[in-house]
């Protein structure tokens, strides 16, 4: 092959580099702009809170009584049920 030929063959390799880092860099950027204004969503948030959830359970569970302890989950349940319709009223 002549010079000329493996130097073309060269810019063609580099610029299909350059295309697909390019590329890569876009989809990153897109990916950091979802993270910062898409919501988490539930499934994350569940699996982020169920070790603390459960850890609260084994300590106040026998600390304050299950049935005491069944009384103020269902208050806080009410109380968010409310504040939750009253958020979607305005």
């Amino acid at each position: 092959m002549s010079a000329s030929r493996v130097d073309l063959v060269e810019k063609k390799a580099l610029l299909v580099t350059r295309a697909e880092l390019d590329r890569a860099r876009i989809m990153l950027a897109v990916r950091e702009v979802k993270a910062i204004v898409a919501p988490v969503s539930s499934a994350e948030r569940a699996a982020r809170y169920r070790p603390v959830a459960a850890m609260l359970m084994g300590v106040l569970g026998p600390a304050v009584g299950s049935s005491r302890l069944g009384t103020w989950l269902r208050m806080a349940w009410i109380a968010l049920a409310a504040l939750r319709l009253i958020r979607a009223r305005r």
